[in-house]
């Protein structure tokens, strides 16, 4: 490992035994630190997994400046606090008319409990953490920096090509913490190396737009997990102020609420990008049970995420009139190498080739993909693109689309105002089948609720019938992970059902859509190479991908969507389509590009 194993552990141990008369095992942790100060970010490393080794939760703001957000919780707080203690003044009356109409929609007690302040705060000084009756060490000797010249160079790129990013826009940007020992599946150094990159991400981004802020919290390690308090109630705050205006109780007494915490000043971010590593954001309490509703009362989010980014491929999107205010992006914990070999790259020049790959899909009726016979079978699909070719549906590519200068395909065909949503690494030119039908073998890499390696000596076959999927075989771990992973959703869904949270036709879709196929792309990143991670490996040039679950298409949405590699050269693959003339349009012969 390119960091110092000792080091590390031995910072963990120094936080753990410090924290551990201060802490108890679900209590929560909020941690505050200002961009510019590097030793307490990196120190962020070994404290977080000191705290979840005591089975506590973290929240981590790292600010550009003061946080609204952080002012107002501050304030709910301290309100929340008087009306335990029986405080009688205009902030806690409103307070109370907020969760009281919660908690008589839910029938639930439930609610009240995400305005507990955090267990403890831990505020960056100049030599380390502060807080009541306890203070703790920087400490960063685990810490040293790697090809640091090239991920500012990255990050410029991804900015300014990958975002189109503006001197007016404020970015955020999300990190993954250190979990638990045990929750460790995959390299420690992935971790480790995710830190480096948000931060270079952030010191890039000062220098492009308006504002840059930072935020973390732990991963759930199940779908049916609730979030952590804080992040539950800054996403309701958030949510209900976008909302106030819309005439139902609890909104109504959010209005009264908004001026008192100062939820009226917050200000949404313009561009967001965020680092993934293993587990889920967990359930939001008000999504889930209450939602947010369209103006017009027709539909509902089940979150200000998706309602500020307003995806193309949600049915929310087409109902709901209002513009969307962000564009996002994501990766994977990615190792430095593969991130930087990965994303700094000429996306314009990339797509030009996505560009050729999107004109033979955009006049062909029906694609062919077979390859050679391997262990396992042989992959033989075919897709009819009859939907594609009348155009009502779109054929997109994974390279600028989070740029608002490029062409807004999914949203010109859905007519939707819809948000910008993307990958980096890019790389991929994808649509969503309506009609599927074969085999098709995955020898490389799956994505459940982390990467999974799949080899070619125990591949997982798949078998398509009429667009419906279902899995003939494969390697025990990923099928038990798998299954699990559908088991939440489907359990998910049921939930909505009975909170009334969801409208009928979108449970309806989601349960209509279990079973589906929910994407083919061809892969077009030059630089990615073969790896255990989905993020690059999906995005391989001469690679395919085929993912089980949500389309990106309204109407074909469900809970879940796995991404599955799988090795174009290795099984040596004809991919080619047919126009209505019969005349054969080729896209890769053997395994090799021919456009």
């Amino acid at each position: 490992m390119r960091y110092n194993n000792n080091a590390l552990n031995q910072a963990i141990a120094y936080y753990k035994k410090k924290l551990s008369a201060k802490l108890k095992k679900r209590q929560i942790v909020l941690v505050e630190l200002p961009l510019h100060n590097e030793k307490a970010f990196f120190s962020l490393a070994p404290l977080s997994q000191a705290i979840h080794e005591l089975g506590a939760d973290a929240n981590v703001f790292v600010l550009d400046g003061e946080s609204n957000m952080l002012k107002t919780l501050r304030k709910t707080w301290e309100l929340f606090a008087e009306l335990q203690m029986g405080k009688k003044n205009p902030g806690t009356i409103a307070l109370k008319e907020f969760i009281c109409s919660v908690q008589k929609k839910t029938k639930s007690k439930e609610f009240e409990k995400i305005f507990d302040a955090p267990d403890l705060e831990l505020v960056a000084t100049r030599t380390g953490f502060a807080a009541k009756g306890i203070s703790l060490d920087y400490a960063t000797k685990w810490f040293k920096k790697f090809k640091w010249n090239q991920l500012l160079k990255t990050a410029e790129k991804i900015l300014v090509q990958g975002y189109g990013i503006k001197k007016t826009e404020k970015l955020s940007i999300g990190f993954e913490l250190l979990p638990k020992r045990k929750d460790l599946e995959l390299p420690l150094q992935d971790y480790l190396d995710s830190f480096a990159i948000a931060y270079t991400f952030a010191l890039k981004s000062k220098k492009l737009c308006k504002k840059t802020n930072m935020g973390a919290e732990t991963a759930r390690m199940s779908q049916l997990e609730p979030t952590d308090r804080i992040s539950d109630l800054s996403a309701t705050i958030s949510g209900c102020e976008y909302e106030k205006k819309i005439f139902e109780p609890w909104f109504n007494a959010f209005k009264k609420l908004s001026p008192i915490i100062g939820a009226n000043k917050l200000q949404i971010a313009e561009a967001s990008f965020s680092i993934a590593g293993k587990g889920y954001g967990g359930k939001h309490f008000f999504g889930m049970n209450i939602g947010y509703p369209t103006p017009n009362k027709k539909s509902r989010w089940q979150g200000p995420g998706q309602m500020l980014l307003k995806p193309w491929w949600l049915m929310q999107t087409k109902i709901d009139p209002r513009p969307p205010k962000r564009r996002h992006a994501m990766t994977e914990t990615l190792p430095i190498e593969n991130f930087v070999r990965t994303c700094n790259i000429d996306y314009f020049e990339m797509r030009k080739r996505d560009d050729e790959i999107k004109k033979v899909l955009e006049k062909c009726k029906t694609l062919f993909v077979k390859g050679r016979p391997v262990k396992g079978g042989q992959t033989n699909l075919v897709l009819d693109l009859t939907h594609i070719l009348t155009k009502k549906s779109p054929v997109l590519s994974s390279d600028i689309e989070v740029n608002p200068i490029s062409p807004g395909e999914a949203a010109k065909i859905f007519k939707v105002k819809a948000g910008r949503y993307g990958n980096f690494p890019g790389g991929e030119v994808f649509l969503t089948p309506h009609k599927m039908d074969g085999i098709f073998i995955g020898d490389i890499v799956i994505a459940i609720d982390q990467s999974y390696v799949i080899g070619d000596k125990n591949p997982l076959v798949v078998k398509v019938t009429g667009g419906k999927y279902k899995i003939l075989s494969g390697p025990q771990n990923i099928l038990k992970a798998f299954g699990k992973r559908k088991k939440e959703a489907w359990r998910l869904i049921n939930e909505m059902e009975k909170s009334g949270a969801m409208p009928k036709s979108i449970i309806q879709s989601y349960r209509k859509n279990f079973e589906n196929v929910g994407e083919f792309a061809v892969n077009t990143n030059p630089n990615a190479r073969l790896s255990r991670y989905l993020i690059e490996t999906e995005k391989l040039a001469r690679m395919i991908h085929i993912a089980l679950g949500s389309g990106y298409e309204p109407n074909r949405e469900t809970l879940y969507h796995c991404d599955i590699v799988i090795n174009n050269p290795r099984q040596k693959m004809d991919i080619y389509g047919t126009d209505p003339k019969g005349k054969e349009h080729w896209i890769i012969r053997k395994g090799k590009f021919v456009i």
